[in-house]
């Protein structure tokens, strides 16, 4: 008599990898931090991965003529010098070594973030036919939901220059504060507000400028009431991204002052405006349990993560699972970095808050 088999032939490596780029479609601010993770991690929750800060440009050095070239026949002008009788220089000429300065950072493992669905036998031989749509994408979805809260949560709490001393605050800029007339739907209202708001965006991307932080992947996140502002506004332009199959790309609306506008209901009536390397995501998976029917342990895109199968003989049952363990941090800046002649070493700039206030 043959043995009865499981109808779905789940390779738990192909699963894992299937996961993780439902995962990376279905991520909107979550998606946003670059991303730095480690795979088959000894360690655990509470332990600090050390992260590799990329060295800014190596300088170049530049010559010019050592010394005249001149004639040394002279009485006649139709005669000229040999090419050997030009000088040589009398300095050197060699560059001095650079050197590729790549600081470290750490960054604390602080949250073991998992989620599990139990299949029951009868599940599984009658109701599950396609095991990607009808669980691994629902599993998928709750970290993407999750990742982008707490994303939106550490934005709120981490993105600001509220570390800066008042020299450096001085020198490239702090946080940015504007003042709107209250909201009364009149067509001069809505100008004023807007014109408001995008004095205020001015302000800050020179605050970004000066502090030269890349000109390029900047993002502006806001709430729906700025998205409001912002769409009323004759002078703004939305952008129809409804072409592009990158999930962050839905929840673009615009693109303003080389900022690409990301709404999302965690904000109110603030922004945030910011490079894309100003947040980091750090993720690690520890090896796959001995108690585990099976697993793998996976890397797509910067993003560790577990899948474990388990059985449960009590209740005759099948329990699929994701989990990672991971940090969310700012990237500072290097102890020996300056602009214009003032220290600005190991302190964030790379991004900065809009504080947006109404008045009658």
């Amino acid at each position: 008599m043959a043995l009865t088999t499981h109808h779905f032939n789940l390779d738990p490596k192909q699963v894992t990898i299937a996961a993780l780029g439902l995962l990376d479609r279905q991520l909107t601010l979550g998606g946003i931090p670059a991303r730095y993770s480690e795979l088959n991690f000894t360690g655990g929750l509470g332990d600090v991965i050390n992260v590799n800060r990329e060295s800014r440009g190596i300088p170049v050095v530049a010559g010019g003529i050592s010394a005249p070239i001149t004639n040394p026949i002279t009485g006649d002008k139709n005669v000229f010098a040999a090419a050997s009788d030009r000088p040589l220089p009398t300095v050197d000429r060699r560059a001095p070594n650079g050197f590729i300065n790549e600081s470290r950072f750490p960054v604390q493992l602080t949250t073991l973030a998992q989620n599990a669905t139990t299949l029951s036998m009868e599940q599984v031989a009658f109701d599950l036919r396609q095991f990607g749509s009808q669980v691994l994408s629902k599993l998928t979805r709750g970290f993407a939901e999750y990742f982008d809260d707490t994303t939106a949560a550490f934005i709120k709490a981490n993105i600001n220059r509220s570390g800066l001393t008042a020299g450096q605050k001085n020198a490239i800029g702090g946080d940015v504060a504007v003042t709107l007339p209250k909201a009364d739907g009149t067509g001069s209202n809505m100008a004023a507000r807007a014109l408001a708001l995008r004095t205020a965006l001015v302000d800050a991307r020179m605050a970004l400028n000066i502090a030269e932080v890349p000109v390029s992947e900047r993002f502006l996140i806001a709430g729906p009431e700025v998205e409001a502002i912002l769409l009323k506004d004759p002078e703004f332009v939305a952008v129809d991204y409804s072409g592009d199959t990158n999930a962050l790309r839905r929840a673009v609306i615009g693109r303003i002052y080389g900022f690409d506008i990301v709404i999302h209901n965690s904000f109110g009536l603030e922004m945030y405006l910011f490079h894309k390397s100003a947040l980091l995501l750090v993720s690690a998976c520890p090896a796959i349990p001995m108690g585990a029917v099976t697993g793998s342990v996976q890397d797509v895109n910067g993003v560790a993560t577990r899948l474990l199968v388990d059985y449960d003989y009590n209740k005759k049952a099948d329990t699929v699972g994701l989990d990672t363990m991971y940090g969310l941090a700012t990237v500072k800046e290097d102890p020996d970095f300056g602009v214009r002649g003032t220290a600005i070493g190991e302190k964030f700039v790379r991004g900065l808050k809009v504080t947006i206030t109404e008045t009658p």
